[in-house]
């Protein structure tokens, strides 16, 4: 197995004392490493097995949160090692530019991710290659890792979008076409970096996969076999024409507590609703969306029973 690591260290005072213990082990050479890891340690210091230290230099000071709050421990599992190598320096540019820090592992296969997991490793992210040819393997790997309890932000990096809802079957955070553009991966490592990460839909559209969090949906309406996803930024993300009932397309939305659907053709995120005034629910972007006559009764007790729960 091929395996590289790769710290980005911004301030020691914040990182937990299991990691700062093992970056002070290999700081000192007491940690013994297996030959093809290197190690980049930054602002302090950079090293790797073949490249002489370099000057040391001043911590920056706190940014504007006062302080650095998280190291990410970050596990990228491909065949390809050019690819695993592009995404690790997205992800450590990424990373430079906050107040953060990331462990980068590579992985060369789905088993070398499961051996890890063995061996009691745990990551705050996947990311997990399905290549052309082996991408069952992957998931498999990937509905390994859900059934051993990880419910880390999982995400897949695809050459096609046959898979994307085997995907989400695993509860993927993303799926991310390649190659990757990098606003696309650091949306995507902004988001797994939040305390709850959320779910998200795909959405097969006239320019491509969309993936669109649950949270970025204010509400869907469905019309002539298309189903409209408008988001709370103002934007309608329009589907391929679609031949399955609106309520399947749906589903997945209407087993969270913020779906409602109250209407035939329009499905509701209660999260998004401002109120409910004259058969209509006014959302926060200032679109109105119809609540049948007969049904506000219904619509009043759904957001009732929502807002209730939120300030329990």
């Amino acid at each position: 197995m091929t395996m590289s690591s790769r710290f980005l260290y911004s301030c020691p005072q914040m990182l937990s004392r299991q990691r700062l213990r093992w970056l002070w082990a290999l700081y000192t050479g007491t940690m013994m490493l297996t030959k093809g890891i290197s190690i980049a340690v930054s602002p302090f210091v950079i090293y790797n097995n073949d490249t002489p230290a370099g000057p040391k230099k001043q911590a920056p000071a706190a940014g504007p949160k006062g302080g650095f709050g998280m190291i990410f421990h970050i596990a990228v599992c491909s065949p390809d090692s050019v690819l695993r190598s592009r995404v690790e320096r997205q992800c450590l540019d990424y990373y430079a530019r906050r107040d953060d820090a990331c462990i980068i592992e590579q992985l060369d296969s789905p088993e070398a991710l499961l051996a890890r997991d063995d061996a009691g490793e745990r990551y705050e992210l996947y990311l997990i290659e399905l290549p052309s040819t082996a991408a069952a393997a992957s998931l498999r790997a990937a509905a390994a890792l859900r059934s051993r309890g990880r419910r880390s932000p999982l995400a897949f990096l695809a050459h096609t979008p046959a898979h994307a809802y085997s995907a989400y079957r695993v509860d993927a955070m993303q799926y991310l076409l390649l190659p990757v553009p990098p606003e696309q991966l650091d949306a995507l490592l902004a988001r797994a970096a939040e305390p709850e990460y959320g779910p998200a839909i795909p959405v097969a559209t006239a320019s491509g996969l969309r993936v669109l969090p649950f949270a970025d949906i204010e509400y869907l309406e469905c019309t002539h076999h298309v189903v409209h996803f408008h988001l709370a930024s103002g934007e309608d993300v329009p589907s391929l024409s679609v031949r399955v009932p609106f309520a399947q397309v749906a589903q997945p939305l209407l087993t969270d507590e913020r779906f409602v659907q109250l209407h035939r053709s329009y499905v509701v995120n209660l999260a998004a609703v401002s109120q409910l005034a004259a058969g209509e629910f006014w959302m926060q972007s200032g679109a109105r969306v119809p609540v049948p006559r007969g049904r506000e009764p219904a619509a009043r007790t759904a957001l009732k029973d929502y807002l209730e729960k939120q300030f329990r």
